[in-house]
This record gives C-alpha cells, structure tokens and sequence, in this order.
C-alpha cells in the first residue's frame, strides 16, 4: 500500500526552505551588481550551504558542478556534462570547459556553481591556479558570478581564502555558514510546544538536515527515539561518521569530546583524560574548534587566559556524547527503549545549560530593547572576593565604558522565586565598578507572585518567561 500523505509530506519538507535571509540578500545584491563577483560559501557539512545556494540560483541562469570524492577523470566528465546543458565546450579538459563558460558569460548573465570544491581542488592540483588564471584575463572583465563551496573548513580556509592560495584576493565576499540558533530552528517545528522547541534546539541543535528529519506528528520523545537510539536510526553514528570525514585519528577526537562532554574543561583535565600532554591536546582542541564542533570560553570582562575552559557547542554532539554513547550496551543489546528511558530522566538536567545558551542568544536577538546596549553578552565565574568563595553568574553584560551592566540568571526546571533575584543582586556587588545595574531573570516554569511584585515595583529588574522568549 502506497501511504501518499507520508510522501507528500516528505517531499513538502525537503522542498521548505528556512532561514539565511541575510546571506541570501548579499547574495542577491551581489548578483543584481553588474561587475564580476566571487562568493566563496563554507561551513560544516549538513548545515545546508548546497540549500541556500540552491535557493538563490533559482530562475537565474546558473551551471551546477558538484564534484565528488572521485578520480579526476570523473570530475572532468561531470562538469562537462554540467557546462553542456548550456553550451557543449568543443574538448573534454578543465581549460576548455573554462573557456567555454567565458563565451557563455559574455551573451549573458552566468552563475557558476563548484559544490564541495575541495573534492576537485584535491585530485586536480592545478585547478585552482587555472581558475585564477581564467578569473585575472578573463571573468574579472564580465558580468558573472562565481560560487566556490566547500564543507573541508581547513581546506577552504588555507586552500581558498589563505594567502597562500592562487585564489587569494580574488573572493568578493565569503561566507561561513553557521547552525541555525534556536528561533530558527523553531520554525521547523511550528505546532510543538515552547517546551519542546526549546528541547528540540538542545537535542537536534541548530542543523537544517538534522531537524528536517522530525516529524512534527510525533512527539519530542519519539523523534529523539527514532533518530538516536535505533542502530538503523539516522543520527546513531553521525558525530562519529562526520568525525571520520573531516579528521585524523578519530579515537583520540572521540576521546577529546567525550572528556569535555563529561565534565573536563580546562586543558589539564582534558589532557589528563586522553592521557595525552597538554601541547598536544592543545592541538586536538584548536581543531575541533576550527570545525565548530567546540569553543574556548572566557568569563566576561577577563583577559586572564588561565580561566578560559573549553565547551562543546553542537547540541547534537553534545547530547549523543552525553546519552548515546554511554546506553551504546544497551542499544546494541536491543534495549532500546531502556537507553532512551534512561536518557529522557536526566533531560531536565541537560537543558539547563541550552537554556543558559538560548536566554543569551534572546538578549542578542533583542538587543535594542535591552535597557542599555552592552559590548559583550555571556556568563561569568571566578572568585567572589566578599563571600570568599567561587561562584558563577550565568549572564553579564557591562556595556562598553564599563560602567554599566546586566546581569541575568536562568532557571530551566523550577518556577523562580524572590530568593532568586536577590541572590543575583548580592552576586553583583563584588562588580563594583558597574554604577548601573540591571537585573534579568528568565524561567521556563514561570514566577511567584511575590517576585512578580518585586519586578514590578524596581524598573531595574526584567523577567522573562519561555513564551516570551519564542515570541
């Protein structure tokens, strides 16, 4: 029996396009100038870079080459064939298939398209000396447009846009394609509650491939079950698979991220872990940091970099890392539903730090509704000098003469009473130097009446629920 809704459905999904409305209107005025431009796209894979271009070249007349992890022979006959939907160049080799586009581009307006450029530029050593060559004689004096796109972040960072490359100067605009943030990402699952938008950024994260697979007819809970905690499911292997693709020595990788998934931040402790020296680890962080796979943070205001720590900032990988990989026993034991149970206790838990990351991306998407407009936006710890202890603050804001600041705490489980706001008040005095303060308190479960009053009687103080935050 052929389930015709479920198709229909499917193919309405993988055709909906979200988001990247700033890239797409540079991309647009870059096409509507009547010079020669070059955008060069990149991102980590999934993130949806070949989408948006995809969506941008629509109505416009545009060559497509998507190389692939093949022989150069294979490449060649692929953007062969890709260029002769338009004009068929008059021999099979990379300076006539260029040649070709160049006649093509003086009768008419052109977008040429090379997706997963690094593929090409790797088994065809000199092409990108041979595009540069054809870029400087000949497309920089015609009205074109060339698009050069690739998912190796190294790669097309030193390869394309280094100075080094052959290719280096010539780019118009570049453009790196980040994850979605959590009001994006909403908008894929529009009928689910604040809870569960909330709780779909902190499990799927901020990937377009990832939260396109969700049925929004089944709950949360179920998504979660389906697409991690089955062997056939799609996400069951996917931080290890892309790990894989994009580095050497995955193990010690896959150590390095279960380490700071489980609580290890500084240097030391990761170094420590992986029982590699700290040099090395060093390494291993700096590139999971270049995939956007990890951060170093510092609390803010601090140019000390002793305190700086080191966090995952993929949703994705850092919920598999903290559930899928320790339930990996039961799931290939077949007790799936035992892995997911155990995991779905501990959810509460985990989404008190996602929901400390979506009230910080709140304040950026409202910046100028904020009571003053601070320089930098993020959380605090260190030593309070007055209680004589360590303590963390999960949002400081000062503004740029320093003598002004927000400060906000975020509670994801319970609703926040009075003691809450005052905590965060005596918390900020060891920031002396700030004359002006502001206090913001986010909740998921809502507030007391008697904060409530408190709120309303000192203009200095803002609360703010989670259906505010998803207005």
């Amino acid at each position: 029996m052929i389930h015709y809704d479920l198709i229909k459905e499917i193919l309405r999904r993988r055709c909906m396009f979200v988001g990247r409305q700033r890239e797409l209107g540079k991309l647009e005025q870059m096409y509507e100038n009547t010079k020669f431009e070059m955008a060069v796209v990149y991102g980590r894979r999934r993130v949806g870079k070949s989408e948006m271009i995809k969506h941008f070249c629509r109505g416009k007349k545009t060559v497509f080459f998507t190389a692939s992890e093949n022989s150069a022979e294979n490449n060649l006959l692929g953007f062969f064939r890709e260029v002769s939907s338009i004009k068929t160049p008059t021999h099979m080799d990379f300076d006539n298939i260029l040649e070709t586009l160049v006649q093509i581009a003086k009768q008419e307006k052109i977008i040429i398209v090379i997706d997963e450029y690094p593929y090409l530029a790797k088994v065809v050593k000199h092409f990108s000396s041979l595009l540069q060559k054809f870029i400087d004689h000949n497309f920089q004096y015609l009205n074109c447009m060339i698009i050069l796109c690739g998912s190796s972040m190294s790669f097309m960072e030193r390869q394309v846009l280094g100075y080094k490359s052959p290719l280096y100067g010539r780019r118009t605009a570049q453009f790196r394609v980040e994850p979605f943030n959590y009001a994006e990402t909403a908008l894929f699952v529009p009928s689910y509650s604040d809870i569960d938008k909330a709780i779909t950024y902190g499990v799927f994260g901020g990937t377009p491939y990832y939260l396109s697979r969700i049925d929004e007819k089944s709950s949360i809970g179920e998504n979660i079950f389906n697409l991690f905690f089955q062997k056939e499911a799609l996400l069951f292997e996917e931080p290890a698979n892309l790990i894989k693709q994009e580095l050497r020595e995955p193990m010690t990788y896959n150590a390095v991220i279960t380490a700071i998934a489980n609580g290890a931040t500084k240097l030391s402790e990761i170094a420590d872990r992986i029982k590699k020296l700290p040099n090395l680890t060093e390494t291993y962080l700096k590139n999971l940091i270049s995939l956007g796979l990890c951060v170093r943070e510092m609390p803010v205001g601090e140019v000390s970099s002793r305190k700086g720590i080191y966090a995952l900032c993929d949703n994705m990988f850092i919920f598999w890392f903290r559930f899928v990989q320790r339930n990996l026993s039961l799931i290939h034991g077949g007790q799936n539903e035992k892995a997911h149970e155990n995991s779905m206790l501990f959810i509460n838990d985990y989404m008190g730090k996602i929901f400390e990351d979506i009230c910080i991306q709140y304040m950026w998407r409202n910046f100028s509704r904020l009571p003053v407009q601070p320089q930098n936006i993020g959380r605090w710890w260190g030593n309070n000098p007055l209680e004589k202890c360590e303590q963390e603050i999960d949002i400081l804001a000062p503004t740029p003469d320093g003598k002004q600041a927000i400060f906000g705490e975020c509670k994801w489980r319970e609703k926040v009473n009075v003691e809450v706001l005052e905590s965060l008040k005596n918390k900020s005095q060891m920031f002396a130097e700030f004359g002006r303060k502001f206090f913001f308190i986010f909740s998921r479960g809502g507030f007391t009446d008697e904060l409530k009053k408190a709120a309303a009687a000192d203009s200095t103080v803002t609360l703010v629920d989670l259906e505010s935050i998803y207005k």
